[in-house]
């Protein structure tokens, strides 16, 4: 299954979030969690973000990338 743009972009909000993997077990967070986020910084400041952390932390922020791709990835998936 291709990501849509907008999964893309969720995907994007929650790696520039607070949240941690322990805090993903409520997808009302989650999705409570982005939207505040995208709402704040809109998409071009979550990128912004995600890029910052990609520059000083490429290691980390691979792994968490993949993390946050994963999480979008299931709460599309368990709303269809």
């Amino acid at each position: 299954m291709q990501e849509s743009a907008d999964d893309v972009t969720r995907a994007e909000a929650l790696f520039a979030s607070d949240l941690q993997a322990a805090d993903v077990n409520d997808t009302e967070v989650v999705d409570r969690t982005v939207d505040d986020l995208l709402r704040q910084d809109g998409p071009k400041g979550c990128s912004a973000r995600m890029a910052y952390e990609f520059g000083e932390h490429p290691d980390l922020a691979a792994e968490r990338m993949r993390w946050a791709r994963e999480v979008v990835r299931h709460l599309v998936g368990a709303r269809r």
